[in-house]
């Protein structure tokens, strides 16, 4: 129990650290001033780990956090509803976290491609959201690289942050890694 705990806290400060550093990323200026998420990156690979209550929690904290970071209120209006980014990181979650037999047969592939899915995916249906609140639709080739480019930006970081969390995981000693959900 206090291994899921652990690494609930873990997702927690993960999460306001991702926050943290995806601000303070510059926008990619070659793919329409599109900006590297790393929200749904940490929170696909705790999916992936945590047993599913645990996820369930981690959801609710993700989802909840980045609806208030993500709040745009325009003329009184909030276009993108309280509680509309924990359901979408429920649903993540819950498909992310059949994926854990294949994280314990050290398989990152799942992960990968969930991360880069997950990312894009956010960012569509903040923008059918609020494209839903406004009434009109707009589509052009900005659009599609501001969805599509951060997913790919987190299929390319997503096995390097694997690999530096499990060189970080080697620095604990033997006794509490065998604890650990993934084996090595």
């Amino acid at each position: 129990m206090s291994k899921i705990l652990i690494d609930l806290a873990a997702l927690f400060a993960g999460v306001v650290l991702a926050f943290i550093i995806q601000d303070a990323l510059p926008p990619m200026s070659d793919f329409h001033s599109a900006h590297v998420l790393l929200v749904p990156m940490v929170f696909c690979l705790a999916a992936v780990v945590l047993p599913f209550p645990a996820m369930l929690a981690g959801a609710f904290y993700t989802g909840f956090l980045s609806d208030l970071m993500y709040m745009h209120v325009v003329g009184g209006k909030v276009e993108i509803p309280l509680g509309m980014s924990i359901v979408f990181f429920v649903i993540l979650g819950s498909i992310a976290n059949g994926f854990q037999p294949a994280m314990k047969s050290r398989n990152v592939l799942p992960f990968v491609v969930l991360s880069g899915v997950g990312t894009s995916g956010y960012l569509l249906v903040q923008f059918l959201t609020i494209t839903l609140q406004r009434g009109g639709f707009i589509w052009d080739d900005a659009v599609l690289w501001r969805i599509l480019a951060p997913g790919l930006m987190a299929v390319l970081i997503a096995p390097l942050f694997y690999w530096t969390l499990s060189q970080i995981d080697r620095l604990i000693p033997d006794g509490s890694r065998k604890l650990r959900s993934i084996t090595r």
